[in-house]
Formats: structure tokens, sequence, C-alpha cells
């Protein structure tokens, strides 16, 4: 993991900053503040930024790449909490609160990292009412996506919670391309497993029945979702899409 003043790279990370959802709120004058002290962070593919337990010093904003956000159960399974990509931010929850890392945080590609430190952060928000109404906002979403996982987690079958993932990663981490829509955040089929709660080997059965009836397209660890309206139904509604 390297690091370098953000000030080095200020024109670019501040073009990035005015398109977030809470720190665009902000005025540039607050932001160029918010830059002098924060560090554009490099990690590596399957590199770790910070582990569960850790204090939380800085929130963390993706300029490129990818980072998932884990925890694990009693018995030691990994659990996929978020994809974090271009525009993510996340920490700020143990930043604002004092609290430890709740999640390890890992790159799933090369990424490249603003870590903006705690202080700078909370003084950022306590001066700006649209800042900080847009923090509510986010953890508001995080609060509805949880409890939707842990409901989905419970009621779904299999195949649905799968198709509810790949389209709430379609959402977010996709761009369109010929054949349909193209998932960019690269997730291995344990990680998938991970984060809807079921097994390698069904992952593995679930996504060769689609493929096979050209639902999706697997290629070089990536899925492009061809039927992205029959995906969406299943997640819905919940009904095996084997049949």
């Amino acid at each position: 993991m390297k690091s370098e003043p953000a000030l080095g790279r200020s024109k670019d990370v501040m073009t990035a900053l005015r398109k977030h959802r809470v720190l665009g709120a902000a005025s540039d004058v607050d932001l160029q503040s918010l830059l002098r002290g924060s560090q554009i962070v490099t990690v590596l593919e399957r590199e770790s930024l910070f582990v569960e337990g850790d204090q939380g010093r800085s929130v963390v904003v993706v300029l490129n790449g990818f980072v998932k956000l884990t925890t694990s159960t009693a018995n030691g399974r990994e659990v996929v909490l978020e994809v974090c990509g271009p525009g993510s931010m996340f920490g700020e929850l143990a930043v604002l609160n004092a609290w430890p890392r709740s999640a390890h945080a890992v790159g799933l590609s090369n990424c490249c990292l603003l870590a903006i430190p705690g202080d700078a952060f909370r003084h950022l928000v306590a001066r700006s009412a649209d800042a900080m109404f847009a923090m509510v906002g986010v953890i508001s979403r995080r609060l509805r996506e949880a409890t939707e996982l842990l409901q989905g987690s419970a009621d779904l079958p299999g195949p649905a919670r799968l198709a509810k993932a790949l389209i709430q990663l379609a959402a977010v981490h996709s761009h369109p391309v010929p054949n349909g829509l193209l998932i960019e955040a690269p997730l291995s089929q344990r990680e998938l497993g991970a984060l809807t709660g079921l097994s390698r080997e069904t992952i593995n059965k679930q996504l060769s029945a689609w493929r096979d009836r050209d639902w999706i397209t697997l290629s070089h660890g990536q899925i492009t979702l061809r039927e992205v309206e029959a995906l969406r139904r299943l997640a819905l509604e919940g009904v095996d899409g084997d049949g």
C-alpha cells in the first residue's frame, strides 16, 4: 500500500469530489481545505486497507477500482457487506462516532483511494447543512439495504437472492455492452456466495443454468446480464429460475 499527498492531484480529485452526494454539497473552499491533509492511497488487488476492530481514523472515497467490505460469522464464514466502486465512500460511521472499524476492507482490484482525515471530514460536515442532510440520506439508504438483505436471506429462495444481488450490482457498478449490462466489480463465485449467503457450488450451478438459458454471459470471471428484466422479475417474485 502506497500513499502520496492529495494536493499533488487536486484537480482530478476535486472533480471526483464535486460529483459525490455528500462531499459535493460542500463549498470548493471547504473541499480544498479537506484535501490539505488527505492522502491518495494505492491498494493492490487482494490487499487489505484496514481490518475489523481497527481504529477509524479516516473516511475513504474510491477514485477508481473496487473494494469489498466484509465481516465474518462466528464459524469463520465470510460475509460481503458491500462492494464499493468509483465514487463510493466508506468508513464514515467509525469516524463520526469514534467507533472501531466494523468491517474488513480489501481491494477487489488495484485501487486508487482518497483517505480523508477524520477531523477534516467531521469539520466539513459540521460546516455544511447540505452535506449533513446528504450524510443522513446515505446512512438511511444503508440501513434500508441492510434490512432488505436480512429479509432476503430469510425469505427469498437461493436463485432469487442471487438475481437480486446481480441486479443491485448492475445498478451501481456496470456499463452497457452490445449484448447487455457488464458488471464491472470482479467478484468471484465464492464472493458472490458471501454476498448472498449461498454456497459456491450453488452459485456455480445457478450461473451455469442462467448461462444456458441465455440470461447471462460468463467470460474471464465477468458477468454480463443479457435478460435484465427476467432476472429482475425473479428477484421480485422469488420464483425459481431453473424451471
